[in-house]
């Protein structure tokens, strides 16, 4: 069990098979390569990708299928095996999302850079997705 200091969680305990190896790291932090998932609420949609050795650098993530129920990816042979995934329904896939200060309503997700987790092999990698239906600023609330 580890104790992981971060600053919006204060001290907490991870188990160690629980760390998730995010390979290259986040775009912007690639030195940062140990996450852990934190629940945000019960019952919420958005989670926490907190950076183990980083106590400030913790993303909000969620799945773009529960905003855009028609979200695609085809994944490549060797990102599924970079991931030790056979086929894809193996990795679950989350996008980081932008919350703008004191505008929530304002968020949005980046469905061009989403992240690939195998949840069981703990190793994840984001991906960039070159497909003009996506944006890295959709808008998750509906105007």
């Amino acid at each position: 069990m580890l104790k992981i200091q971060t600053t919006r969680f204060g001290e907490v305990e991870v188990e160690d098979q629980s760390i998730i190896l995010v390979q290259g790291g986040i775009i912007g932090f690639a030195r940062y390569e140990r996450y852990m998932i934190i629940e945000h609420k019960s019952e919420s949609p958005f989670f926490w990708l907190q950076a183990v050795d980083s106590p400030d650098l913790a993303f909000v993530i969620v799945d773009p299928c529960l905003f855009m129920p028609d979200y695609n990816l085809t994944l490549s042979e060797p990102i599924l095996a970079d991931l030790k995934a056979q086929e894809s329904q193996e990795v679950a896939v989350h996008v980081l999302v932008t919350i703008p200060h004191g505008r929530p309503q304002e968020m949005t997700a980046n469905l061009l850079g989403p992240l690939v987790i195998n949840t069981q092999a703990k190793l994840a990698r984001q991906i960039i997705v070159d497909d003009e239906r996506y944006s890295y600023r959709h808008p998750i609330i509906s105007a």
